[in-house]
């Protein structure tokens, strides 16, 4: 049952981009200091009047990047980490945003929030989302809880899907792989019909290393979008948004396993009513949308290792809620958004085994008693000026478990010359725990939310073609939950343990000619947890599969008219991995090499209506390791066929 209290309460951001040329990454400020509209940050305004950190990824990034999926796209930004995204078809990815864990990023789709709520860290299964129907990304990091709430302690990422064109692509390639996806757009008078599908299906290569058996994957996507204004001064929208996917999974590192599946669906249902009003907007916004995942371990092949002859898990999420939030242009120049709200999730999860002993269940999680509600009423107030500006926002935060919780954002900024800009950012920010973590064999009923602090201080500068930024960040997690063993049943369960500290620079560049363009970026980490169990004080490094150096490089060279060249170059550094090994019954710790990514895509422009791309990855063909016992993406080339009309 969909539950929608009524709500109103105030807050505003703005987030900033600008206009790309050559198809590359919006990251920072260029001459134009364009505005553009970032839906994530619910209202338009310029790059010159904030001092959020904001990355966008274009549409034409996104067109070029055809034979990838949205975790490959996201490795390329700097101060993140997919880890999984080179290796199988399928295969979890992790997303880490400047070195942060991995339910430390708050998922959007079209503003809305996007999470599993079965899923142990809450976030959603990213081998859901296909990059075809895909307008742009928006990418914002730091604390943001004070806008969108829970999970939003290390950046938000937007996904914001295509309203405007009408494009068939045909892809095809090495692996077995190929694609196709439909996008349709009609205006009918006041009338706005949308509607995308799209079908993609890989034969792969083994997940697990140093094995034969190719591990497929086929996924599939429909998008269907119903608009219309009403009068002159509002609109709604309705959309529902269908997702699945079939893969082949292996059994652990270095170990096949040839009928072990995954399988994954989700349904969306999202809506929004816009009201404008002579000082401002009114928005209400609602959805619901399920997720259900099974994992299944036949009996046909059974591995050396394996524990049971047959295996099989079923999880089901559901993600629903409600927002109403309203934009005032008040006295002295001072702009205010105040806003509420709500938010429903449920969970139900079963497993059961087979093995020599007979069958197993596991205590089952049941959605009746699985359940939790969270409502957050915040308001934020911005004031800029010519040379300066600050935004300053509160959240008040209500959890049915463990009660109240606060976060708030402080946001100055300095415009020094024309084009250059230093800017600080000071959040604070919280997770809620999931329901796993609650309600599981292991759960425990009694934890606090993860809290954390993020400090920013950067400069933006353009001078000519050139333009750069430069951010030093620190971001603090105390009451970090973990996983604590114990020697009685159910031998584990989940406390508040843990402190985290993570620190690191984020280096960008820019130099923009009328055919040539070059994009550059480095990101340096260091991390460390630490865990206090009664008298044990233990810390170590977080950076587990997170490199301490990445460093990306993109060219891109307009030939003639019709022909565009880009070159992707990326260094992924020595990371830590850490595997349970069967044969000693003990968890062992592994170096991972750094290595050299890179890929070279071109793009033929044959007509009006037609254009052709070709893209080759890991042109060097290097031995990619991200999780240890597991293998990398090896040389492919993809193609694809567009039409556009």
């Amino acid at each position: 049952m969909l539950k929608l209290p009524s709500a109103i309460a105030i807050a505003t951001l703005f987030l900033y981009g600008y206009h790309s040329t050559l198809g590359q990454t919006t990251s920072f400020s260029d001459s134009t200091l364009a505005e553009v509209q970032v839906t994530a940050s619910k209202f338009p305004a310029k790059l010159a009047q904030t001092g959020k950190v904001v990355s966008i990824i274009s549409r034409q990034q996104i067109q070029a990047s055809l034979g990838k999926g949205l975790g490959e796209l996201l490795q390329e930004t700097v101060g993140i980490s997919v880890v999984g995204s080179r290796s199988a078809p399928g295969t979890n990815q992790e997303i880490y945003v400047r070195g942060a864990n991995t339910g430390h990023v708050l998922l959007l789709i079209d503003g809305f929030p996007a999470n599993d709520p079965s899923h142990i860290s809450s976030v959603m299964d990213w081998n859901l989302i296909n990059l075809a129907n895909l307008e742009r990304i928006e990418i914002m990091k730091g604390g943001q809880s004070t806008l969108y709430g829970s999970d939003a302690m290390a950046g938000v990422i937007n996904l914001v899907t295509d309203r405007s064109s009408n494009t068939i692509t045909l892809q095809g390639g090495g692996l077995g792989t190929h694609a196709e996806s439909i996008t349709l757009q009609n205006n009918a008078g006041k009338f706005h019909l949308g509607v995308s599908a799209q079908n993609m299906s890989t034969n792969g290569f083994s997940a697990a290393a140093n094995q034969s058996e190719k591990d497929g994957f086929n996924q599939q996507n429909l998008r269907i979008r119903l608009g219309s204004s009403v009068g002159k001064r509002n609109d709604w929208d309705l959309s529902y948004q269908g997702e699945k996917y079939r893969g082949n999974l292996d059994a652990g590192p270095f170990t096949d396993d040839l009928d072990f599946t995954s399988k994954a669906t989700n349904h969306a249902f999202r809506g929004q009513w816009h009201t404008q009003f002579t000082n401002g907007d009114l928005f209400l916004r609602a959805f619901h949308d399920v997720t259900q995942r099974n994992f299944r371990n036949d009996s046909l092949s059974i591995p050396t290792n394996a524990y049971s002859n047959y295996s099989e898990s079923n999880y089901e999420g559901t993600n629903q809620g409600a927002e109403v939030y309203a934009k005032w242009r008040l006295p002295f120049g001072i702009t205010g958004l105040l806003g509420s709200e709500f938010r429903y999730q449920a969970s139900n999860q079963s497993d059961f085994s087979i093995s020599a002993y007979g069958r197993y269940d596991s205590p089952e999680i049941n959605a009746d008693l699985a359940n939790i509600q969270l409502w957050g009423n915040y308001v934020t107030l911005q004031k800029h000026t010519d040379r300066a500006g600050l935004e300053a926002g509160v959240r008040w935060n209500t959890h049915s478990l463990f009660g109240q919780s606060l976060t708030y954002h402080v946001n100055p900024y300095w415009t020094f010359a024309a084009k250059s800009k230093v800017f600080a950012n000071y959040a604070t920010s919280f997770k809620a725990p999931s329901l796993y973590q609650l309600y599981s064999p292991y759960g425990n009923k009694a934890l606090k939310p993860e809290y954390g602090e993020t400090w920013e201080v950067g400069i933006e500068q353009s001078i000519g073609k050139w333009s750069g930024r430069i951010v030093g960040f620190q971001n603090d997690v105390r009451d970090g939950i973990v996983f604590q063993s114990m020697n009685e049943e159910p031998y584990g369960r989940y406390a508040n343990f843990a402190k985290q500290q993570t620190r690191g620079i984020e280096a960008e560049f820019k130099f923009t000619s009328a055919k040539f363009s070059a994009t550059g970026s480095y990101t340096y980490l260091r991390g460390n947890i630490q865990s206090i169990v009664g008298t044990t004080d233990s810390t170590y490094s977080s950076l587990i599969r997170r490199p301490a150096h990445q460093v990306s490089l993109r060219l891109s060279q307009q030939i003639g008219p019709k022909l565009m060249l880009n070159l992707f170059t990326q260094y992924v550094g020595e990371r830590r991995d850490y595997y349970f090994d069967d044969a000693t019954y003990a968890t062992r710790g592994v170096d991972l090499k750094g290595y050299v990514w890179m890929e070279m895509q071109a793009s033929y422009t044959l007509s009006s209506h037609w254009k052709i791309q070709v893209m080759a990855k890991n042109m060097l063909n290097q031995e990619i390791v991200e999780l240890v016992g597991y293998s990398g993406q090896p040389l492919n080339v993809q193609s694809s066929l567009i039409f556009r009309f």
